[in-house]
């Protein structure tokens, strides 16, 4: 009798983890079968970046259910997401090709003025800071369109450059408004790699932090330092409070309200521009006072 107690223990124990062990294996594969919807439709919408305007909506490959009107949702949002996007674009491309007309007028005006023999040195000085405006007007207007277009392939049909050609032509530009405003410009020309980056928007970067430099600094000096895959631009200025410091790359921000002139976009450009291309832009504070800026390049897009 024992001997049978023991065995049909033995049996309802096996049985048990016979059935536990089915159990489980069949709940796993009823939970994949319910999850796979789900999942798939994750994996859609996680690529859906790179194939926003084109790619087809996503609720007709779902049945009428929970998951189905939950692509819908997707669908609807990504819709919203598409047109704000697309307006955005057309709406930044339209004024800055609007943009160029009236700005060739004044560059076409400013280089007849120039080459005007009567023109007394106060009025040429005049002229050539009305030339050198329209020049960086050109520039942010070309940056915005390729921002604006945001393809791969529009960008890499920019002109490429070296980092020692746009700093020197940068130091050549900001020579004379730096020295006029009693600063000392110091450029190290370093080591840089011989990669080249795409022209319109190192330009943009590069000039847009000299130009954050002269704008907040009033004594001292300001040091543009090439390094192999990036730059440092420096300067003795008012500095960036601790507390702002993480801010200031959003759009409207800037470091004085004291300040009149400037909207606070510069650096908010300069992200921009970072983030599209790959590259990193990092802001410190030096001592006792001033900023430092180290935009890091990609390499990659040679």
């Amino acid at each position: 009798f024992e001997e049978r107690e023991r065995v049909l223990f033995a049996v309802v124990v096996v049985g048990f983890v016979l059935a536990l062990a089915l159990a489980v294996f069949l709940g796993w594969i009823l939970a994949r079968r319910v999850m796979a919807p789900v999942v798939r439709l994750a994996r859609q919408v996680r690529h859906r970046d790179q194939l926003l305007g084109l790619a087809p909506p996503l609720a007709p490959d779902y049945a009428a259910d929970e998951v189905g009107e939950l692509a819908v949702a997707f669908d609807a949002t990504l819709g919203r997401l598409r047109d704000t996007l697309t307006r955005e674009r057309l709406f930044t491309s339209d004024v800055s090709h609007e943009l160029r007309t009236p700005l060739m007028v004044l560059a076409s005006s400013c280089e007849l003025l120039l080459e005007n023999p009567a023109l007394d040195p106060r009025s040429r000085s005049q002229v050539e800071r009305i030339s050198r405006a329209c020049e960086e007007m050109r520039e942010l207007v070309q940056t915005f369109l390729m921002l604006a277009r945001a393809q791969h392939e529009d960008a890499s049909m920019s002109p490429k450059v070296t980092l020692t050609t746009v700093a020197e032509g940068l130091i050549s530009l900001w020579r004379g408004p730096i020295e006029a405003k009693g600063l000392t410009l110091i450029y190290d020309p370093g080591q840089p790699l011989d990669t080249r980056y795409n022209a319109t928007f190192l330009h943009a970067v590069m000039g847009n932090l000299l130009r954050n430099a002269l704008h907040y600094t009033d004594t001292g000096f300001i040091r543009l330092s090439l390094e192999p895959t990036g730059f440092v631009v420096e300067d003795s200025g008012v500095g960036i409070p601790e507390e702002k410091r993480q801010a200031m790359f959003q759009p409207f921000v800037r470091g004085s309200e004291k300040r009149g002139e400037g909207l606070g976009l510069g650096l908010s450009l300069v992200q921009r521009i970072c983030d599209s291309q790959g590259w990193r832009v990092t802001l410190t504070t030096m001592e006792p006072n001033g900023c430092r800026f180290h935009v890091e390049l990609n390499p990659v897009d040679v």
